[in-house]
């Protein structure tokens, strides 16, 4: 009989424990949601406004040289490191020196050009000079025919050199371009700031690799810092451009910030990484904010926030 009664007791107590803990996890969603009729809290992140830069490379490659480094400041267009690129350096010095290779034969051809256009103007100035001899009975039909002869052989390699620069101009076309080419293949090693801003973190080493398809590092953008935030669904209508809120550390009740919503999407859609407790259902939608802070040097970038948005006309702290 004792055995049966303690048992009875173990079995009651332990009910007991589990219904205290369904109310103090109901309790708790509770006052996660936090709603009233003057506020609802939500749950966000400090961002900058243009949000945060993920850079990576457009090229695979071994880094070479970091130029820059985590919390440096950089403006758009500063180097922040380079990839090794002593084969395009290569490229691009051998086709420099073609070009200037090419340059010259273009103008010893034009040298040539104007030497035989002198020729032939003078063959030309000469035939007519024999010519009026001819007529007169002063010259011999052959010697005018041999003049017109040389005439023809003049303008002949006129036109021979002529199209042999025209060959030349058009190979240092083809090889201005591909110089350019080799050069933009170059400055692709050299990966720049595509933003004004400060860099927040920096993956990589020299001697380390980087690909096309990784981040390397993180640019916080130039700009105001921001709070983002998603309303639960069941409160989401509640929420207009112009209130104001608060921001807060999640748990506390002290305010890190005040500040004003500035823009509501207008559509729910499913929760983001703000959410990531074990056991929140899945079909839940939330209402995406952002509000602008009136005291943003007092937040962390990327911190998790709650913005406990006043919707009674008056911020109650």
């Amino acid at each position: 009989m004792k055995k049966g009664y303690y048992a009875l007791i173990l079995v009651l107590f332990f009910n007991s424990c589990n219904t205290e803990d369904k109310k103090k996890a109901a309790a708790d969603e509770k006052a996660k949601l936090e709603i009233s009729n003057s506020r609802v809290v939500g749950v966000g992140m400090i961002v900058p406004e243009m949000d945060i830069v993920q850079l990576s490379s457009p090229v695979n490659g071994i880094v070479k040289k970091i130029l820059k480094y985590e919390n440096d400041s950089v403006s758009a267009g500063t180097p922040i490191l380079e990839l090794d690129h002593q084969l395009e350096d290569a490229k691009v010095k051998q086709l420099g020196s073609e070009v200037v290779t090419q340059a010259a034969q273009i103008k010893g051809d034009e040298a040539s050009i104007g030497e035989f256009q002198a020729k032939s103007e003078n063959a030309v100035t000469e035939l007519l000079r024999m010519q009026r001899l001819l007529a007169k009975g002063a010259e011999t039909q052959q010697a005018v025919d041999d003049a017109t002869t040389g005439l023809k052989s003049f303008q002949s390699n006129l036109k021979r050199l002529q199209a042999g620069a025209d060959v030349s101009k058009s190979r240092l076309n083809e090889t201005k371009d591909a110089l350019h080419l080799a050069q933009l293949e170059r400055d692709q090693k050299i990966i720049i700031s595509p933003v004004n801003g400060r860099i927040l973190e920096l993956t990589v080493l020299p001697g380390g690799s980087v690909d096309t398809q990784k981040s390397f590092a993180q640019i916080s953008p130039e700009g105001k810092i921001i709070a983002v935030c998603e309303i639960d669904e069941m409160f989401a209508g509640k929420i207009a451009v112009g209130q104001k809120g608060r921001i807060r550390n999640v748990g506390s009740l002290d305010t890190l910030s005040t500040g004003t919503v500035f823009f509501a999407y207008s559509f729910l859609k499913k929760k983001s990484l703000f959410t990531d407790q074990s056991g929140e259902k899945e079909d839940r939608r939330v209402r995406t904010i952002k509000m602008s802070l009136d005291q943003p040097e007092k937040l962390l970038l990327n911190a998790r926030i709650e913005c406990v948005i006043d919707i009674s006309g008056k911020l109650k702290k």
